[in-house]
């Protein structure tokens, strides 16, 4: 296949059999997650469900700038589209973009390879369905519709396929990385596929490095905001392999970038947010070699290959999976493998949160905020442009004619000025002066940080690291008004900004609508400027693909292909022509870097060891490009031979004359350029040949090469290089060939260089029990200490972390379910630091917690507001002694515990395994995973579960049902003169004009009566659901145009038969369609002929009747039972047996109409087995001194002695007496009858009988 092709891409995790629709058709995503810019009555966005045939979303304003959009609950591998149009009426979106989200604010569009939006082809009828697969899926929790052309209005009917996404995330702050020790397991591949997201809001760091001894090697680095991924399958001295491609831009947004990367030999394809690379690996080799190290994350050192910058990554990557290995999962697995270690900090969570960027699109745009500060002026910000000479702060003082001014001047330099009230003027530049710039000035299109403060005594302006202070004494009245991006006396800024800060406060931007700022011209939520409107910089897109993994991708052609690679894309580094190829049995891309010495040559008249020289020339000049696609090689190899004719390759040489560093006649030199006296199929500093180290040995006496046996005939040793550290082969040295005129010669061949595989592209628990916890560790803060988590749950209260010592203690709880505490006592009183959030934590969403506890302070932080700290008082500081476990979700006691998920548990940078706690065994009221009670759908009947983790509770409110778990049947039995009148009014659902759907659950033995009818009283109008003469259902409608009856087919089926019957009614295309259908049996599909500006609304409905109306006699009502009724949102059964009755609801005859399950058993849930903490010891402190016990004295031994005896003789004489007992209870005493052997018949034995019973009066009964 070739990977330069353009086709459909399928993630590992989500192949084509694992794609399911994702619940809008099914509606197991809820109408409250369809959301809409406008809508129509009757036409709201969760009407738009694909084959729904009520209806569809309609927005109230035709333009391009409406959307539907869809809350999936989780994240989703989105794979798919499916939209229709609404049925029956033409209406249909025939093209539209497509936006995606994963916090429902900070919204992307699906662009193409080319990164321009992507114009999606919709629909060209009302009713047919499309069907559209995604080239790239995308993964997000939200997706948006933007319709962009339609037929007659917008309307639309959507649903979307995928999979669940499940990350598996590791954070890094700069600092920790993750190792995969590979020289166990070396990896030599021709094709590569690697797969992983990241977030970072940091633009440089090392995110992936993957190295062999051969030299290969593969890096993904982040450089001012763009991922450069450098390749080397193989270099030589001359030719480099090293492949660099930057990819993407401005990837340091705090945003999740999608990275695919794939090699096929010399082709490499890098795909970043569908943005493809396509180039060639430079040098002569194709195979990745990699047998060092693969790192995720960072480095222990910069100074290796590849690495350009001085940083390691700085965020979040997930799943990282590299040609099959998902090398995160195993990096977190429960039983770490030996041969991966993770150093310093690496978390398991992504704690960062993307910032609301706000676009300035013209000269003309800007902020207006205002706010107020004592101690100065102060403003930051972040900001990226291409234009010069543009505002970005303007802040006038309360004195006219001062101010402070920042400005982007004509030089890309940052320029301020400041005018204080006695008329001093002060004015300085801030020059970009980062030595790896591509660009000295700050109008380069990157992010950049502006932070300036103005005091009486200092003015302090610092850009990036760019730092200018000055102490100077100032006359300074600060004002209230600060303009951000404009002012009408000075020329506007055009670009982006974030994380704006006014006077030491952040500014909501998505609220810079509200008054407590004045927008002109800004858009708030995307960052939209192009680089071609910016003044004077281009950016290059590489020509050729950065490896062979990209270039085989898109190839359709089996076997070996040519190629050009460039891998570093636009970069320094020309691109040059490799081989590609792709093992079918295996799938790995191997990349061949040529060269000029793949033929034989021979060698003659060359005596002197290493006097042949031959330097290798492979198809790059650059070694740094060779370097690259070795370095990003899973593993290289290059096969080399030797054949000779009496001449000498690695024997040793003799003689006074010869260089004392010489060890051999021959050896060759790789681009660590030094000399290796080894051949192919050895190993380095063996100093021999394969056959040297073979059990049969070498030709003749010779223990190194058979070449060194020194016959004279032909010979030859051969065999792969196999240490990519050391490839490619640069140069050839000989020597031992004699003269031209002996019979010494001998001759070389060096195959390409041929590198395989391309490396260039959660530990969470809930508590389900109040009493559970999971313990480690006691905190050690005896200095400092910190412990961050994250934490989902749905109780108001609950202790989340707790250890104590013998006063001292720690505690983190949250409270009243707004406000997290860290309550503490180093021996001076309890303290207690509180953060009350300005709305409820409880909401069963990730909140993340970070406390600290030092010498001086502590410190809570509570997602990403700002945090709260208590100052020590310095006179009073001691160390926090303590000695019990870490526990976590109660107190150490068990009492007060926290119920819900608590996920990324880190204790002084430590990750805190709390999963493998759980693996193999049982452990109380703890469980792996984020699982909840609602987990299992514990709410029959659509009923909503609501979370408690150890317990839950379903919302009927929405059903026909009502029960603990939703499974009551509500229904009435009642006889013919029996009915319910439910009265609607402008409060009460159904005041519109018209009724969509309704179910009606019946048994009956009687072929009459009404089942339920909906009328009006100013009007004649009126729909009523009743029972016909054949034993069917009829819906008949008198609504304006005509009577109208509609009924179910006849299919010999009575339904008047005294069993359970549900009938169901659709209406739609404005009431002149009706669906009716009885169980499952054949429903009736009916359209009225009539126009579409025919009278089919009911209009003013007052009344709906059940069983019978007040107008009808009264013996052809309904008699039987009427169960499970639903019209639109109305449950009339319902609410007609709540308590207390509503007053718009009747039961005629009063007293009389009764509640009746209609002879169905409530359905319940199984009762989970009631749980009970298992019985522990007391805890005992095992930090005291332990005390052996003291001996007893004589006379507490004579106590205890006597004691026991007269135990031992009091039990003996209790069992003598049990046991007497026993016996004589065994002996049998008969009162049976004495001479009663003597009688004649049973009469007379009764008669004649002496028992031991009471003497009785013998009596005689004759018979006449």
């Amino acid at each position: 296949m070739d990977i330069f092709e353009e086709s459909v891409y399928e993630y590992q995790d989500c192949r084509g059999q694992y794609q399911q629709p994702l619940g809008v058709a099914s509606r197991a995503i809820p109408n409250s997650a369809m959301t809409a810019s406008s809508y129509f009555v009757k036409r709201e966005p969760y009407m738009a469900r694909l084959y729904d045939p009520a209806s569809a979303w309609t927005p109230k304003i035709q333009n391009a700038y409406e959307w539907l959009q869809i809350d999936l609950g989780r994240q989703y591998i989105v794979t798919k589209l499916h939209t229709q149009g609404r049925r029956g009426s033409d209406e249909y979106v025939s093209e539209f973009f497509l936006e995606y989200s994963d916090d429902g604010r900070t919204w992307r569009q699906y662009t193409n390879r080319f990164g321009i939006a992507e114009m999606f082809v919709g629909n060209d009828n009302d009713s047919d369905e499309k069907r559209i697969t995604l080239i790239y899926p995308i993964i997000a929790r939200y997706v948006r519709f933007n319709p962009q052309r339609w037929n007659m209005v917008i309307s639309l009917r959507v649903d979307v396929t995928g999979c669940p996404y499940q990350p598996v995330t590791s954070s890094f702050a700069g600092a920790g990385y993750i190792e995969y020790d590979l020289s166990q397991q070396e990896i030599q591949t021709v094709e590569d596929l690697l797969e992983l997201r990241f977030k970072t809001n940091f633009p440089h760091g090392v995110m992936f490095y993957a190295s062999g001894n051969q030299g290969d090697f593969l890096v993904l680095q982040m450089s001012r905001g763009y991922l450069n991924v450098s390749i080397d399958l193989g270099s030589t001295q001359k030719d480099s392999g090293v492949t660099e491609v930057t990819a993407g831009s401005l990837l340091d947004d705090d945003q999740w970038h999608d990275v695919i990367i794939r090699r096929d030999h010399r082709k490499l394809k890098i795909v970043v947010d569908r943005l493809v690379n396509e180039v060639e690996t430079n040098g002569l080799f194709y195979r990745l070699d990699l047998d060092k190290f693969i790192d995720v994350g960072g480095v222990q050192h910069f100074m290796q290959d590849g690495i350009k910058v001085k940083y390691n990554f700085n965020g979040c990557i997930q799943n990282v999976n590299f040609n099959g290995g998902k090398l995160l999962a195993d990096s977190q697995a429960t039983t770490l493998n030996p041969s991966i270690k993770i150093y310093n900090e690496v978390g398991t969570y992504c704690g960062t949160s993307a910032a609301t960027p706000i676009t300035f699109p013209s000269l003309a745009s800007y902020i207006q905020f205002t706010a107020t500060s004592s101690t100065g002026i102060q403003a930051q910000m972040e900001f990226r442009t291409h234009d010069r000479d543009g505002l970005l702060i303007y802040h006038p003082m309360s004195t006219d004619g001062s101010g402070l001014k920042v400005i982007i001047d004509e030089n890309g330099f940052i320029s301020y000025s400041i005018v204080s009230t006695s008329q001093q003027l002060i004015e300085d530049v801030v020059r970009n002066n980062d030595v790896t710039r591509a660009s000295n000035s700050f109008a380069d299109g990157l992010w950049h940080t502006l932070y300036i403060e103005v005091t009486k005594t200092k003015v302090n302006c610092t850009v990036d690291r760019n730092v200018k202070v000055s102490d100077r004494s100032l006359d300074i009245i600060p004002g209230t008004t600060y303009y951000i991006g404009g002012h009408e006396l000075f020329n506007g800024f055009r670009g982006c900004m974030r994380n704006i800060y006014v006077a030491g406060r952040i500014q909501d931007l998505d609220k810079v609508f509200e008054s407590a700022a004045v927008n002109k011209g800004a858009d708030v939520g995307t960052c939209a400027i192009r680089d071609s409107e910016m003044f004077g910089v281009s950016f290059l897109t590489a020509a050729y693909q950065v490896s062979c993994m990209m270039f085989k991708l898109y190839s359709d052609i089996e076997g070996l292909e040519t190629a050009t690679i460039d891998p570093d894309g636009s970069g320094p580094l020309a691109p040059f022509k490799v081989s590609c190829d792709k093992e079918a049995d295996t799938g790995q891309i191997i990349t061949y870097v040529g060269h000029d010495s793949q033929d034989w040559v021979t060698i003659d008249g060359y005596q002197d060891p290493g006097s042949y020289v031959r330097l290798i020339k492979y198809s790059t000049d650059d070694m740094k490009g060779l370097e690259e696609v070795i370095e990003r090689a899973d593993t290289c190899r290059q096969y080399i031979e030797y054949q000779c004719n009496n001449s000498k390759l690695l024997a040793p040489v003799g003689g006074d004359n010869v260089d004392k560093y010489v060890r051999s006649y021959g050896w060759w030199v790789g681009r660590t350029y030094q000399p290796m006296y080894y051949w192919g199929g050895a190993a380095p500093g063996s100093g021999k040949c394969s056959c040297g180290l073979e059990e049969k040995g070498c030709v003749g006496s010779s223990s190194t090469c058979n070449c060194d046996a020194g016959l004279n005939e032909q010979m030859s040793d051969k065999g792969y290089l196999v240490h990519k550290e050391y490839l490619p082969v640069m140069e050839l040295r000989f020597g031992d060939t004699g003269t031209l005129t002996d019979t010494k010669v001998a001759k070389h061949k060096l195959d390409p260089l041929e590198c395989r595989g391309d490396n260039l592209f959660d530990n969470t628990v809930t508590f389900n029990m109040p009493d559970a916890n999971l313990e480690f560790p006691t905190f050690d803060a005896k200095n400092a200490g910190d412990i961050w988590f994250q934490f989902k749950t749905t109780a108001t209260d609950g202790v989340m972390v707790h250890c104590i010592g013998d006063t001292d203690f720690i505690e983190i709880r949250l409270f009243q379910s707004d406000t997290v505490q860290f309550r503490y006592d180093v021996g001076n009183g309890v303290s207690v630091l509180p953060f009350k959030a300005p709305a409820p934590l409880n909401d069963d969403q990730w909140h993340t917690v970070h406390m600290e506890k030092n010498r001086k302070q502590a410190y809570l932080k509570i997602d990403d507001f700002t945090e709260v700290v208590n100052n020590e008082d310095s006179d009073l500081i001691r160390l926090l002694d303590l000695k019990s476990p870490l526990s976590i979700g109660s107190l150490v006691d068990y009492n007060d515990g926290y119920v819900g998920c608590i996920r990324g548990l880190r204790v002084n940078g430590i990750l805190m395994d709390m999963a493998s706690k759980l693996r193999g065994t049982e452990v109380y009221g703890v469980i792996e995973g984020c699982i909840g009670k609602c987990a299992s759908n514990p709410c029959f009947n659509g009923g909503t579960c609501r979370e408690g983790y150890y317990r839950y509770t379903c919302d009927c409110s929405y059903t026909p049902w009502r029960g603990w778990n939703c499974g009551r049947e509500v229904g009435v039995n009642l006889k013919t003169n029996y009915m319910v009148r439910y009265e609607f009014d402008e409060t009460q659902g159904l005041s519109a004009t018209d009724f969509q759907y309704a179910t009606i659950g019946f048994s009956t033995k009687m072929k009459q009566g009404i089942l339920m009818q909906i009328r009006s009283v100013e009007y004649p109008d009126y729909i009523s659901v009743e029972l016909n003469n054949n034993g069917g259902v009829k819906v008949v409608f008198d609504v304006g145009f005509q009577r109208e009856e509609v009924n179910t087919p006849n299919i010999n089926v009575d339904f008047a038969n005294t069993q359970v019957h549900v009938a169901t009614i659709r209406r739609s295309d404005r009431g002149r369609r009706v669906f009716v259908q009885v169980d499952n049996y054949p429903p009736v599909d009916h359209t009225f002929p009539v126009s579409e500006q025919s009278d089919t609304i009911l209009d003013k409905p007052k009344y709906l009747y059940v069983g019978n109306n007040d107008t009808s006699n009264t013996n052809s009502g309904f008699e039987g039972c009427i169960y499970r009724m639903q019209v639109d949102n109305i449950f009339p059964l319902k609410r007609a047996f709540q308590d207390p009755q509503p007053s718009y609801l009747k039961l005629m005859p009063e007293g009389a109409v009764k509640e009746d399950m209609c002879g169905f058993e409530e359905v319940t849930a199984s009762p989970e087995p009631i749980k009970t903490r298992p019985i522990r010891g007391e805890l005992q402190n095992v930090t005291y001194p332990h005390a052996p016990p003291q001996e007893l004295s004589q006379e507490e031994k004579i106590i205890i002695g006597v004691s026991l005896s007269f135990f031992f003789v009091l039990v003996i004489i209790i069992l003598v007496f049990v046991f007497r007992s026993r016996f004589e209870g065994g002996d049998y005493e008969t009162e049976e009858a004495i001479g009663a052997e003597f009688a004649d018949d049973a009469d007379t034995a009764v008669v004649l009988n002496q028992t031991g019973l009471p003497n009785m009066t013998t009596k005689f009964e004759y018979f006449m």
